[in-house]
Order: structure tokens, then C-alpha cells, then sequence
């Protein structure tokens, strides 16, 4: 069953908010502004070099590197990765944020999007530009908390990682929802958030379900 209002989810460093602030907006990797601000990547490096190359078949096109993504669920494989180092350089999970926003939002506003019904690098994954088929997102399985390929289920994974990608950049005002760890972590980023009164404030939401 789609949910409604269909939310969409992103991950970053909690170092990398107030850089994200001051620039108002999200920005796709090939589109992110030469403007000297840090930036605390938490990306695997060979998955990014995939994504430069792997072509997008519909709606604006181009690369996947091109779009800002977001997951259609919490408690993503990435975030596992990062939590654990596989691959990835390790980060404690309590430093996460996720950005939470919603499909309508970004549709109301006319921005090009895509999406997809598993993880975008998968060669038979299904790509999307019409919200009318978001009824092909296996949305029991996006929010699942165990999403482990089994004998029985071998594509549980990559249908977890079902991404909603919009193109170039996304303005900041979108982000409805901050969700973080801890109440400590709350405090900190609020406190980022405090150093940036004329801009657009979520509301920080401790969420522990949506971490491991």
C-alpha cells in the first residue's frame, strides 16, 4: 500500500548542516557550488564513480550523480555500512542526520525528479518519472527494519534501497523534518540551526527507530 503523504529521506554528516544552510540548499555531487565550504561526505567512493556514469532513462536524464537522492525509508543498508565501516569510512551513527521531506513537496515546486523501485545501480531496477506509478515502490519493504537477502527473498535489499532522486538541486525550504539520534544530538543541531535565523527551520525530531 502507498502511503500518503509518501516521505523521502536523506542522510548527512551533522557537520555538514550548517554548510547546507548557508547555501539554502541540497545539490546534486556534479552540481555542488564551488564555494569553499566544508562538506563531510559519508559516501562510498566507488559508488559515486558508479553513479557518475550510470545514465538516468528517464525524466531530465543525465547522470545519477546529477541528483540530489533520498530514500523512501529509515534504517537504509548505507546507513548500516557507515554505522560498521564496510566499505565506507565509519561514523558514529549518532552524528547522522536524516532530512526528511515528502514526494508532494518537491512535485508541488515543478523540480525534475525520478525515481526508482530498488537501488539505482542495480541493472534491473525500474526507473520512473510520473508519481503515478509510485505504486510499484514495495513499500513494506522500504520501511522494514530487516531487510537481509535471504534464500526465500533474495531482492529484499536492493528493493530497500528504492531511491526518489531530484535533479540538480532542491532548495532548503523543502526539508519539512530534522531526525536525529539522540537528545544531545538534537540540542546540537538546533543549535546550528540557531545560527541561521533568517533561514528556514525544520523541526529536530529525536527518531531511534530510524537508526540501528
Amino acid at each position: 500500500m502507498c502511503p500518503i503523504p509518501r516521505q523521502s529521506y536523506r542522510i548527512i554528516h551533522i557537520d555538514s548542516l550548517d554548510t547546507l544552510l548557508r547555501r539554502n540548499a541540497l545539490h546534486a555531487p556534479s552540481t555542488c557550488p564551488n564555494d569553499g565550504l566544508p562538506y563531510t561526505g559519508i559516501h562510498a567512493v566507488q559508488t559515486q564513480r558508479d553513479r557518475s556514469h550510470r545514465q538516468v532513462p528517464c525524466g531530465p536524464r543525465g547522470a545519477i550523480r546529477d541528483y540530489v537522492g533520498f530514500y523512501f525509508g529509515p534504517r537504509s543498508p548505507m546507513l548500516l555500512r557507515i554505522q560498521t565501516g564496510w566499505n565506507v569510512a565509519m561514523v558514529d551513527q549518532a552524528n547522522i542526520l536524516y532530512l526528511v521531506s515528502t514526494v508532494q513537496t518537491v512535485t508541488n515546486t515543478g523540480l525534475g525528479l525520478v525515481f526508482t523501485d530498488g537501488h539505482s545501480l542495480a541493472a534491473f531496477t525500474n526507473w520512473f518519472d510520473d508519481v503515478a506509478h509510485l505504486n510499484q515502490i514495495d513499500w513494506r519493504m522500504v520501511r522494514a527494519t530487516q531487510w537481509n537477502d535471504t534464500a526465500v527473498k533474495p531482492d529484499r535489499q536492493r528493493r530497500k534501497q528504492a531511491e526518489f532522486l531530484v535533479h540538480r538541486s532542491m532548495p532548503w525550504s523543502l526539508i519539512l523534518r530534522i531526525g536525529v539520534l539522540t537528545a544531545a544530538v538534537r540540542r546540537r543541531a538546533e543549535a546550528i540551526l540557531d545560527g541561521h535565523p533568517a533561514v528556514h527551520r525544520p523541526v529536530v525530531e529525536v527518531q531511534h527507530s530510524w537508526y540501528y
